[in-house]
């Protein structure tokens, strides 16, 4: 018997209507996941080839079809803003990731100490991500320290809801991984479109915007 709307979890009713919209719209957004796939062999044009399918995701929220116009339009918009994130985020990981190595050679309480605290950061960065951009399209100017600073709260504040949405993500491509298909069809779209439904949802329970629950 399908679940009716007031008998689905308000934490999992993006992850309902992702699964809805991504069968309704699954052949728009499998051309949008291509050009993605092919915009990110230039690698220069990662940031903003990405940042655009949160565009799409948000564009979704309010009924309207995914196209690959509307993306490559979004692409152009996100070029420079994209790239201030996507390389601050970048040497975050890269100073982490160096700390953890050495962090690993100390043999020592503190060591390992250091090294727990390092490896919650880069998680703490992971879970960040899942609602940056999504609070960037949601903002009427689109500004990155506000969306960084808006985005850790809401996971300092409903971890739960971060940790669902980063293990769905981490199923998504951990699949990925082992097949090159999902990736370059459907897996970078359908994770824009649940971190922004999620938080759409997330924002409507806690009364910070206004909208019907789920629609």
């Amino acid at each position: 018997m399908a679940l009716t709307e007031p008998n689905v979890h308000w934490r999992l009713r993006g992850l309902r209507r992702m699964v809805i919209d991504v069968y309704a719209w699954l052949i728009p957004l499998v051309m949008v996941n291509l050009v993605w796939f092919l915009l990110c062999l230039t690698v220069i044009l990662i940031p903003p080839a990405t940042a655009a399918l949160y565009e799409v995701a948000y564009d979704g929220t309010k009924g309207y079809s995914p196209s690959v116009g509307d993306y490559l339009g979004a692409v152009r918009r996100w070029l420079f803003k994209s790239w201030l994130w996507g390389g601050a985020t970048a040497a975050l990981i890269v100073a982490s990731v160096v700390a953890l190595n050495f962090y690993a050679g100390q043999q020592s309480p503190i060591g390992d100490l250091l090294f727990a605290i390092t490896g919650g950061f880069i998680i703490l960065i992971w879970m960040i991500q899942f609602f940056f951009w999504p609070y960037v399209v949601l903002q009427q100017e689109a500004r990155l320290l506000l969306a960084a600073r808006n985005a850790l709260f809401t996971v300092l504040g409903d971890p739960l809801l971060a940790l669902l949405n980063g293990g769905l993500a981490l199923v998504l491509l951990a699949v990925s991984a082992f097949f090159v298909a999902p990736l370059a069809l459907l897996t970078p779209a359908a994770m824009a479109i649940l971190g922004t439904y999620s938080l759409r949802e997330w924002l409507l329970h806690h009364h910070l915007i206004e909208g019907p629950p789920g629609g």
